[in-house]
């Protein structure tokens, strides 16, 4: 454990509850930030796309999802 200072503290990305690495990348993101999320770093059957719906629903940010095209994973852009 270590004592942090107000500007280390606030430095930090939280996370709000349980959510996942993932998630949380995808709601720190800022508008024209791009992500790569590969398929090692996704555990779930289907892909981010239903992720994005629920976090463009609760927050109103939008984000633009594609898939890779040799099937390694998902570029997620935030557009607003």
């Amino acid at each position: 454990m270590k004592k942090l200072t107000k500007e280390d503290a606030a430095k930090l990305v939280l996370r709000k509850g349980t959510s996942s690495p993932v998630r949380t990348a995808v709601v720190h993101l800022q508008v024209g930030e791009i992500l790569l999320i590969e398929k090692t770093d996704w555990n779930q059957q289907n892909g981010p796309g239903q992720m994005c719906s629920r976090i463009t629903k609760t927050t109103g940010q939008e984000y633009r999802l594609n898939a890779v095209a040799d099937g390694s994973g998902w570029v997620v852009e935030r557009v607003k």
